[in-house]
C-alpha cells in the first residue's frame, strides 16, 4: 500500500544533525516551551527559491498537512525529521502528492476529479476516467507522469515557432525553468548555447532538450552515475589521476543510469566546451552542486558545513610512529586471531580428519560424515579430543593472523587514492594476495604440527594392541622429528590455498561493509562486522578447498597401505585418479563452517579493539563519507521538488485543494 510508508529508510546521525539545524533555523513559534514550525516557516524551509509564485504556499501547505500527523497546525522537530525520512522512500515523489489529494490516509483511492482537468488534452486518458469515480494509486502515478511528459512536449512545441524541431538558447532557458528551478545567472544556464548544433547562433534540437530536462530534473542520478563510473575506473582509464579527468566514452560505457546523449550534455555543461570528450570530476561535481543549490532554500546555504573527515586533516606519521603503528596493528591482529581460532577449533579438527580419510584404504572408512566424525571424537577421546593441538595453534595463529591483517592494511593504505579515499578492485585483490603470501612463513609450520596432532588420536586408536603401537607425541617432539625443512613440507600447496583465499576474502569483506552494510553512512555495529566477516569467508573457504586437501595429504604421515605423495602435482594427479574430482572438495562444508565464523570473529575483534584501544593520535570514530551524505541530501531535495511539482500540476489544471492546515491544537 503506497499510503503505508514505513519509515524503514532510516536517517543517519549526520542527516539528523543537519535537519535539526534546518529546523532550528526556521522554527518561528513556541508552543508550551517547544520550538515549532508554522506552515509558512515549513514552506520557507523546504521550497526551492525558484518556486516563488502565489501557489507555492498552497502546494507546500498540502505537504505540511502530511507532515503534521497530529493535525495540530504546528510541526515539532520530530515531525519535521519524520517527514524528511518519508522523502527517502523510493516512490515518495508520487506517494506524497497522492496523500495530499486522497480523501483519507487509510485508502489507496483518489477522486477522479483530481486529474480531470489535467488530462483534458489527452483524449485516451479523458475517455478512460470519464466513467470512473475513483483512481487507484498506480493509475494516479501513470497519469501524472503522462501529463507531465505531455506538458513538456507542449512547452517545446509552443517555443518552436518555425516548426523546425529546435529552439534558441534563450527560449530553451525559458522552457527549462518551467520544469527545473534554475537561475538564468547559473553557470549551467550560461552554457546552454554550447548545446546548439552550430557554433554561432545555432538552435538546440528536441532530443537534446529532452536529454537536458531529464538530466536536470534529477541531479541525484548524475551523482549516482558518477559513483558507478568511479567504481569501474582504474588508473589506466583516468587521463590525469591527480585531477581525475574522465573520458566521455568510458563514462558512457560504465553507467546504465545516463543515456549517451545525456552524458554528452553533461560533459558539455560541466566542461564548458562544445562536444567535450572529457571532463574533470571536479567540474562534474560542480554541475551537480549548481543543481543542488537550485533545489535548496536560500537560507540553508548559510548553515555551517560539516567539517571534512578527520583522516583528511591528519599529518603523515614519522618513520618511528609508522613503525609503532604497524607493531600496534600486529599486536591487535594477534589477539583477534587467537580469539577467532579458539572459537572454531573443534570444527577445524573435524575438517582435518575428514580430509585425511582415504577412500582406497584397507578396511572400512572410520567416519561417515562430519557429524559422525564429531560424535566419534567425543566418544573415543572425550571433549578434550576436540581441542587436540590447540596450544600450538594459538602460539602459531597469533603471528599468522597478525601478519596477514597488518600486511593487508598496510598495502591497502598505500594503494588507496589519498584524494578520493577510493581503491581499485585490482588493488584490493593485490593487497589480499600479498597478505596471503606473507602469512605462509608462519602458516606452514603451524599447519603441519597441528595436523599431525589432530590425526594422532585416530592413529592411536587404529594401532592400539598392535605389535608396533605408536605413542602419543607432543608438539615439540613433532617439530624435532620434522626439522626446519620438514616444517615447510607442502608449502607450495599452502601458498596455493592462502594467496587466493586472502585475495577473495579481503576484497569481499571490504565491499560487503561498504555496499551492503553502508559503511561511511553510519558506524557499523558488532553484528554488522561479524556478518561481513563471516559471509566473506564462505566463498573464500570453499573455492580454496582443493588446495587445502592437497596440503593436508602432503603434510600427514601416510598409514600403511595408503598412497604416498611426492609433491603438489603428484598429489593432485593421484587424488583425482583414485578418488575422483569430488575428493578435492572433501571437508569443504567443514571449511566453510570453520573459516566463516573464525574470520567473522577475528575481523570483528580486530576492528573493535581498534575502536576500544585506538593507537595514540588515531580517531576511533569512522568518518562519514561526505559524498554519500551529499547524495542522500540531494536525492531528498529532488524528491521534494518533484512532489511539489506534481501538486503544482494539479493546482494549475484547476484542482482546488481543501484546507490543508487545521486549527492549531495544544502540544
Amino acid at each position: 500500500m503506497p499510503l503505508e510508508l514505513s519509515h524503514q529508510h532510516a536517517l543517519s546521525a549526520s542527516d539528523i544533525t543537519r535537519l535539526s539545524g534546518i529546523f532550528n533555523l526556521y522554527a518561528d513559534t513556541d508552543a508550551g516551551g517547544v520550538k515549532c514550525m508554522t506552515p509558512a516557516a515549513f514552506t520557507r524551509a523546504v521550497a526551492p527559491p525558484a518556486l516563488g509564485d502565489d501557489s507555492t504556499q498552497l502546494v507546500f501547505g498540502a505537504l505540511f498537512a502530511i507532515a503534521d500527523t497530529e493535525s495540530r497546525g504546528l510541526l515539532t522537530s520530530d515531525d519535521f525529521i519524520r517527514f524528511q525520512a518519508l522523502l527517502c522512500d523510493p516512490d515518495a515523489a508520487f506517494s506524497l502528492p497522492f496523500r495530499a489529494v486522497s480523501p483519507s490516509r487509510g485508502t489507496d483511492l483518489a477522486q477522479t476529479r483530481t486529474l480531470a482537468a489535467l488530462v483534458d488534452d489527452d483524449l485516451a486518458a479523458k475517455n478512460y476516467i470519464k466513467d470512473k469515480p475513483q483512481l487507484s494509486y498506480a493509475e494516479f502515478i501513470q497519469l501524472i507522469e503522462a501529463s507531465r511528459a505531455a506538458r513538456i512536449r507542449k512547452a517545446f512545441s509552443s517555443a518552436d515557432k518555425q516548426g523546425s524541431g529546435s529552439v534558441s538558447a534563450d527560449s530553451l532557458l525559458d522552457i527549462v525553468r518551467e520544469f527545473v528551478p534554475l537561475e538564468p545567472t547559473s553557470p549551467i544556464a550560461q552554457r546552454f548555447s554550447l548545446l546548439s548544433e552550430l557554433p554561432e547562433g545555432g538552435h538546440i534540437g528536441y532530443p537534446t532538450f529532452l536529454a537536458l530536462i531529464r538530466l536536470l530534473e534529477d541531479p541525484s542520478r548524475i551523482r549516482r552515475a558518477t559513483d558507478e563510473v568511479l567504481r569501474h575506473e582504474t588508473s589506466a582509464n583516468v587521463k590525469s589521476p591527480g585531477s581525475l579527468v574522465l573520458a566521455r566514452p568510458l563514462f558512457t560505457s560504465n553507467t546504465t543510469l545516463l543515456k549517451p546523449l545525456e552524458v554528452n550534455v553533461l560533459f558539455t555543461l560541466a566542461s564548458g566546451q562544445r562536444d567535450a570528450d572529457s571532463a574533470s570530476l571536479e567540474n562534474i561535481n560542480g554541475a551537480i552542486d549548481t543543481c543542488m543549490l537550485a533545489l535548496r532554500p536560500v537560507a540553508q546555504n548559510d548553515l555551517p558545513q560539516a567539517p571534512p573527515p578527520a583522516a583528511a586533516q591528519k599529518p603523515p606519521r614519522s618513520g618511528m610512529m609508522e613503525l609503532l603503528f604497524q607493531a600496534y596493528n600486529f599486536a591487535v591482529g594477534a589477539v583477534a586471531g587467537g580469539i577467532g581460532a579458539a572459537v572454531v577449533y573443534p570444527i577445524d579438527l573435524v575438517k582435518t580428519r575428514m580430509q585425511n580419510q582415504r577412500a582406497a584404504v584397507v578396511g572400512e572408512m572410520m567416519y561417515k560424515n562430519s557429524i559422525d566424525c564429531f560424535r566419534k571424537v567425543i566418544r573415543n577421546e572425550g571433549i578434550r579430543g576436540l581441542y587436540r593441538g590447540l596450544g600450538p595453534q594459538l602460539v602459531g595463529v597469533a603471528p599468522e593472523k597478525a601478519i596477514k591483517l597488518t600486511v593487508n592494511d598496510f598495502v591497502r593504505s598505500r594503494l588507496t587514492n589519498k584524494k578520493t579515499g577510493e581503491i581499485a578492485i585490482a588493488s584490493e585483490v593485490l593487497a589480499g594476495v600479498m597478505a596471503g603470501a606473507s602469512q605462509v612463513v608462519f602458516t606452514n609450520p603451524l599447519e603441519i604440527v597441528k595436523i599431525r596432532l589432530q590425526i594422532q588420536g585416530e592413529m592411536l586408536k587404529e594401532t592400539a594392541g598392535a605389535a608396533k603401537a605408536i605413542s602419543r607425541s607432543g608438539a615439540i617432539t613433532i617439530i624435532k622429528e620434522l626439522g626446519l625443512i620438514g616444517l615447510y613440507k607442502g608449502a607450495s600447496a599452502c601458498l596455493l590455498r592462502d594467496v587466493p583465499f586472502s585475495a577473495i576474502y579481503f576484497t569481499c569483506y571490504s565491499h560487503l561493509k561498504k555496499d551492503v552494510f553502508r559503511e561511511g553512512e553510519r558506524r557499523l555495529g558488532v553484528l554488522d562486522l561479524l556478518l561481513a566477516g563471516a559471509i566473506a569467508g564462505m566463498p573464500a573457504a570453499y573455492l580454496t578447498t582443493p588446495a587445502d586437501v592437497i596440503k593436508t595429504r602432503l603434510q600427514v604421515v601416510a598409514k600403511q597401505g595408503e598412497t604416498v605423495y611426492t609433491g603438489l602435482v603428484d598429489a593432485a594427479r593421484k587424488i583425482y585418479k583414485e578418488e575422483g574430482f569430488k575428493a578435492f572438495f572433501k571437508g569443504g562444508p567443514a571449511r566453510i563452517f570453520r573459516s566463516s565464523p573464525q574470520f567473522g570473529a577475528t575481523l570483528m575483534c580486530y576492528e573493535l579493539i581498534h575502536r576500544i584501544v585506538p593507537f595514540p593520535g588515531e580517531s576511533q570514530e569512522l568518518p562519514i563519507n561526505r559524498n554519500v551524505q551529499h547524495t542522500r541530501e540531494l536525492s531528498s531535495q529532488t524528491t521534494l521538488f518533484h512532489a511539489g511539482n506534481a501538486l503544482r500540476l494539479l493546482h494549475d489544471s484547476g484542482y482546488k485543494f481543501g484546507s490543508p492546515v487545521p486549527p492549531q491544537k495544544a502540544l
